[in-house]
């Protein structure tokens, strides 16, 4: 699916993007956290009238929220279209996570895949796409002849095209500290090394900074995860695993390939706290 609907899109871009991202551990929100927590408790009438109100006082964080919610479904009957307004309005007001959830919806089966690479080609550099899937003509500045190019992509390259993409963007867009190692403070870079073709990941800590005092190893039932060191040497590749091995599950690699076998793309994810 090719279409690119230019009408939905009605809000400004203003965020600016890096090769690399920096994940780092925010405040609590009180705008975001009590609705999460009632989502949790399936409690879902308040946490809906909650993100009212947020919506209301114009809170970004909210904006985020409720694109989220619209797109799977949580507490709200599922809504793309309604899910990637929210997700526009974020973007403007300069959220983080918002430009991949749009890229990664939008990449889905069945949604305007054209808009996947709308929304990448505005940022060519923050995915790390190969180059020919970012059509030269400008999406802001010539809509008409981006579609044009979008359209005259070989089906193979623009369905390998919308496939790394999604992967990709379905991995940042939901990267936050994994709990384990924020418990022991856990920080390093972690490289993540994407072959589009062979639909895998290789995930490595370039460089891990662990306490030098660590737990002594004792399963305890429930706390099992607390209690053992290896667990939390590798809790943060074994987090960004767990986001690769879903984001692979969640895009089916189309049956033929339609971009250079031997591309890999290479990202680096740095997880400080500050």
């Amino acid at each position: 699916m090719k279409r690119i609907v230019f009408a939905s899109l009605c809000f400004a871009i203003c965020t600016s993007v890096h090769a690399g991202r920096v994940v780092r551990l925010w405040p609590y929100n009180k705008h975001t956290d009590s609705i999460e927590q009632m989502i949790a408790e399936g409690r879902c009438v308040p946490a809906v009238e909650a993100l009212k109100a947020g919506l209301a006082a114009k809170k970004p964080e909210v904006m985020l929220l409720a694109g989220t919610m619209y797109d799977e479904g949580l507490c709200v009957k599922a809504d793309w279209d309604r899910a990637a307004a929210f997700y526009m309005r974020a973007q403007d007001s300069g959220q983080r996570f918002a430009l991949e959830r749009l890229i990664a919806g939008y990449a889905r089966p069945g949604r305007d895949n054209g808009m996947a690479l709308y929304w990448v080609a505005q940022f060519p550099a923050h995915l790390g796409l190969p180059q020919e899937c970012i059509p030269v003509a400008d999406p802001l500045k010539d809509p008409d002849g981006f579609a044009s190019a979008i359209d005259k992509m070989p089906p193979a390259t623009f369905q390998s095209c919308v496939y790394t993409a999604g992967v990709v963007a379905q991995i940042f867009s939901e990267a936050s500290y994994p709990t384990l190692a924020l418990e022991w403070n856990v920080t390093g870079k972690i490289q993540m090394v994407f072959d589009p073709a062979a639909n895998t990941i290789d995930w490595k800590a370039d460089t891990l900074n662990v306490p030098d005092t660590l737990p002594s190893g004792l399963r305890n039932g429930a706390d099992d995860m607390v209690q053992n060191p290896r667990a939390v040497k590798n809790s943060l590749v074994n987090y960004m695993k767990g986001k690769g091995d879903f984001a692979l599950k969640r895009f089916a690699r189309p049956s033929t390939w339609g971009l250079d076998r031997t591309f890999r793309l290479k990202r680096e994810m740095t997880f400080t706290i500050e």
